[in-house]
């Protein structure tokens, strides 16, 4: 039987374990991007509030733009928008049906809008992920994108979310309803600044006096969020099925650890969510910087590397002694001191909680997901963190290392020709470049709006071409193991 509402009135859950339903809850979120990380998270989180019975007001209406959120919206409302979340490790396995999220809007614009102008909607939340944001490698907004640029002609029939967000706010203003906050839960670095300035900028484009008013009524906290979330796969559904005996078609597994730190910054209410965990702070950079230098960071430093070696999974990575020592190196060596001098957290500690939760063999976490759109990932969570420490006096050869191999990585094959394959939005125009630099290495840093100026850093410009002729004439992890003994 396939997961449904009915299905879970009558399956032999733990009654005490589900203290509300979905007829419970009135829609006070709408959540534009439906994936498997929103439902581990957020839709995860606000299951635990409602299940105290607070802030029912606040259920969850998906969204989307894209084809392929039709297929989740599809999926979905078959199965009345319930979701399985397993999360596991090597000690437990806990089993959740979420029901926070209500309904799931058509794919149309035209809808969006009209229900982003509900009054009940007080908060709209993201994960359109890193390359959505039309930001270059230094968080500038491209507003000459041919995407941006139509909105911008064509303010009332929008095609991007910032632009069905500005006209929802627009009518929302044109009618005295109150704004929503705008939350982002995206791997961005000040992901809320950021949002803030791609969403006034265009307004600015569009609506001058507009712009200002969102400027001046909108917020846009800052967040970090956090918890491994990989793609389900046929196994994945063929568990829940064996051991729970019913069909869900778009389970979500993770990880145990959960955590979600908020900037208290909210225009229009929002539900009480530190009552089940979630951290509301004043200024949550220190929190930000840690992860994404050292969570995402640690996944950015052995994806390349992984992938060249063959290597399908994360826990397979950090079981490998070249690939392990390669990423303590870049940490203890290269990201940990210059952030100690920034940020007082106990980093060591973090990152041994880091290696913990990668080496989750439950959580089969590939080394594919995590090489996706590395075009947008390496800027924030690898290239920032060599600019500091340049800019520190730290040797952050290791990590210079990371980008030579991700410039071999994107030929899009192994040393054994085998074919390797490169999810980027920018594959064509990465190899091409990676072709070149086999005799020009330079030609691969000079991509500006990924590593900024750093090719005219001597240093910098010396040592990758050191290591990406070292890859060609010694082999990928010969050139590692020779880094390592550094």
């Amino acid at each position: 039987m396939i997961l449904n509402k009915n299905f879970l009135e009558n399956k032999s859950f733990n009654k005490a374990d589900y203290n509300y339903s979905q007829a419970d809850l009135t829609a006070g979120i709408v959540h534009i991007g439906v994936g498997n990380f929103h439902r581990s998270h957020q839709a995860y989180y606000l299951d635990a509030l409602f299940n105290k019975r607070k802030d029912l007001n606040y259920g969850i209406i998906g969204a989307g733009l894209r084809e392929y959120d039709s297929f989740m919206r599809n999926d979905l409302l078959k199965q009345d928008c319930l979701t399985t979340v397993v999360s596991r490790d090597s000690q437990t396995t806990n089993v959740r049906v979420l029901q926070s999220m209500i309904d799931f809007i058509e794919v149309d614009n035209k809808l969006l809008v009209e229900s982003l102008t509900n009054e009940n909607i007080k908060i709209v939340s993201l994960t359109i992920t890193e390359g959505g944001y039309y930001i270059d490698s230094y968080g500038n907004f491209n507003i000459q994108n041919e995407e941006i640029q139509a909105d911008i002609k064509n303010p009332d029939s929008p095609n991007t979310a910032f632009g069905i967000l500005i006209k929802a706010l627009k009518i929302r203003k044109e009618k005295g309803i109150a704004p929503f906050t705008l939350l982002t839960c995206d791997n961005i670095a000040h992901n809320g600044d950021v949002l803030k300035n791609v969403v006034v900028k265009l307004s600015a484009a569009i609506d001058a006096e507009l712009s200002e008013y969102i400027a001046s009524n909108v917020s846009f906290p800052n967040s970090m969020v956090d918890r491994i979330t990989p793609t389900a796969t046929d196994a994945d559904r063929a568990f829940i099925q064996s051991e729970y005996g019913y069909i869900d078609n778009r389970p979500v597994f993770c990880e145990p650890f959960i955590q979600w730190i908020i900037e208290d910054n909210f225009c229009n209410g929002r539900p009480a969510l530190e009552e089940v965990g979630v951290m509301f702070v004043e200024d949550i950079e220190a929190y930000e910087l840690m992860k994404i230098r050292m969570l995402n960071g640690s996944h950015a430093a052995i994806s390349s590397v992984s992938a060249l070696l063959n290597i399908d999974y994360v826990h397979e990575a950090l079981e490998h002694k070249t690939v392990k020592t390669f990423l303590d190196n870049i940490m203890n060596k290269e990201v940990i001191p210059v952030l100690k001098n920034i940020i007082d957290v106990n980093l060591d500690e973090y990152y041994n909680t880091v290696l913990n939760r990668f080496a989750n063999p439950y959580i089969k976490d590939t080394i594919t997901r995590i090489c996706f759109d590395n075009s947008n990932k390496q800027p924030k969570f690898i290239i920032d963190s060599i600019k500091s420490g340049i800019k520190n006096g730290v040797n952050v050869d290791g990590l210079i290392l990371t980008c030579a191999l991700w410039c071999r990585y994107s030929i899009g094959t192994d040393e054994n020709n085998k074919a390797i394959d490169i999810n980027d939005g920018r594959k064509d125009k990465l190899k091409e470049l990676a072709l070149e630099a086999k005799t020009n290495p330079i030609v691969f840093i000079q991509m500006e709006d990924i590593y900024g100026n750093l090719s005219e850093n001597e240093y910098f410009a010396s040592t990758f071409s050191k290591f990406l002729n070292s890859i060609w004439e010694n082999g990928v992890e010969n050139t590692v193991i020779n880094y390592n003994k550094q």
